[in-house]
Parts: C-alpha cells; sequence; structure tokens
C-alpha cells in the first residue's frame, strides 16, 4: 500500500509541477489523482471535508501535510511528529520552487528540500526534508 501512496504522491507532485495554468497561488483546484488529507488534518482545515494529500514532509522532529480543499484552498498543517501538541494549519500558496505559508507573525517557506522560518522577516530556523509519502 505504502507504494501506490508513494506514486499517487510523485503524480500529484508531478502533476504540480508542470501545471501552468491557474493563479500563481495555487488556489485553482486542479485535476488529481492525488490520495486524500489524513482525517486528523482535514479536520483541522476550514472546510477540510474532501481534502486531498498534495505533498508531506518530514523533518527531525516535525511533519507538514500540504492539502487542497475541495474548494481548491491550499493549506500547510505543521505539527510534531510525536503529536505532543495539537498541530497547526494555515492558508498557503505554490510558489516557484515550493510552497509558502503564513501565521504571522511567521512564514514557512519550503524549497530545495528545506523548511526556512521567518518571524517578522527574520529567518529564525531552517530544517532539512525528507519527503513523507504516507502521513497517517
Amino acid at each position: 500500500m505504502s507504494i501506490v501512496l508513494l506514486v499517487v504522491g510523485r503524480s500529484c507532485v508531478s502533476a504540480l509541477d508542470g501545471s501552468t495554468s491557474g493563479p500563481p497561488d495555487g488556489s485553482a483546484t486542479r485535476p488529481s489523482t492525488s490520495a486524500t488529507c489524513p482525517l486528523r488534518v482535514a479536520d483541522a482545515l476550514p472546510s477540510g471535508d474532501g481534502a486531498e494529500l498534495v505533498e508531506a514532509f518530514r523533518t527531525r522532529n516535525k511533519q507538514i501535510t500540504l492539502c487542497r480543499t475541495s474548494g481548491g484552498k491550499l493549506y500547510y498543517f505543521g505539527e510534531f511528529s510525536d503529536r505532543r501538541e495539537p498541530g497547526i494549519a494555515m492558508p498557503a500558496k505554490r510558489i516557484s520552487g515550493g510552497y509558502e505559508a503564513h501565521n504571522p507573525p511567521y512564514r514557512y517557506d519550503i524549497r530545495d528540500s528545506v523548511v526556512t522560518i521567518y518571524k517578522s522577516g527574520a529567518r529564525i530556523g531552517q530544517e532539512e526534508l525528507s519527503p513523507e509519502p504516507s502521513p497517517k
């Protein structure tokens, strides 16, 4: 099953990377064969019922899940891998080479296998990312 999800996840990434239509903020609904967004993540999103998994990553101790609602809105959901605290959902958008999410005063940039965290415009952290084909 994890191989199927990996293939589906990679297909979704390829579909997103190859798309040139729609707004640059990633809010448009794109045709997809993606997997379902994990229920606990979808439940944290506004209108998350039926959300699709776009992409997911892990750091040393965190998980980042990007899901798109049936209304076409993209969200970044960040949480500790051990779930010691509730995760947080925030609006996200597709940017050149990755994603950007905002939870003022914080900004999270994902690109080149790294998530960089900014507070009020100043970089406060950076972590290596690895793909997570089947977030639970």
